[in-house]
């Protein structure tokens, strides 16, 4: 991909750099990314609570598309003879 990985750190900056101005919105902003605090470690232990069951079922899966299949057929495609 053109730029890599210099496009992923300047996307990263700029995702700091609207933190930053957020906090700097006092008070609605401060209570956001003070919020985060709380509000990330809550989201990692939840994927580590539930991530073996996903796992578990991610595997039951496995080769299984469901009701449709993956590779959709075309049927005006399939049928013209070029």
């Amino acid at each position: 991909m053109f730029g890599a990985p210099y496009t992923s750190y300047l996307t990263l900056a700029f995702l700091a750099g609207v933190l930053v101005l957020i906090a700097f919105d006092y008070p609605v902003g401060t209570w956001t990314v003070g919020s985060l605090v709380i509000i990330v470690p809550l989201l990692v232990l939840g994927w580590f609570l539930c991530r073996d069951r996903i796992i578990e079922i991610a595997e039951e899966r496995q080769g299984f598309t469901g009701e449709f299949p993956v590779l959709a057929r075309r049927p005006l495609a399939d049928s013209q003879d070029d």
